[in-house]
């Protein structure tokens, strides 16, 4: 069986606070949504159009702490990891997937307090 690649780079505004929570297990972990902008040419018309995607990332132990500690709403970062899909459920909901990118290093780039 061959080797599988997962890694994504990204760059981008986070749109919110950080939220840092240590888990029942005792690891830290930081959510964080990082809005990432690029432009994309309508086959139609030809023009060019501005979009945004939203992305949630997660970072755990240094990476989650750090960020946790000194990102802000606004900040601007890079960061290179993989991307997680796993299933959540609640108890009075149905199970779903979420997808999202596991930060393995979080770069604070312009705007970083």
């Amino acid at each position: 069986m061959g080797t599988n690649l997962n890694h994504v780079t990204l760059s981008g505004r986070l749109t919110r606070d950080p939220v840092l929570q240590t888990l029942p297990s005792g690891h830290i972990v930081c959510d964080m949504q990082l809005a990432c902008h690029y432009r994309a040419r309508d086959n139609h018309t030809g023009e060019w159009h501005e979009h945004t995607d939203f992305l949630p990332v997660r970072a755990f132990a240094y990476q989650a702490r750090t960020s946790g500690d000194h990102l802000h709403k606004g900040d601007e970062i890079a960061l290179a990891g993989r991307i997680c899909s796993r299933k959540v459920s609640f108890p009075d909901a149905p199970a779903h997937w979420i997808t999202e990118v596991i930060a393995q290093t979080v770069q604070f780039t312009r705007g970083a307090r």
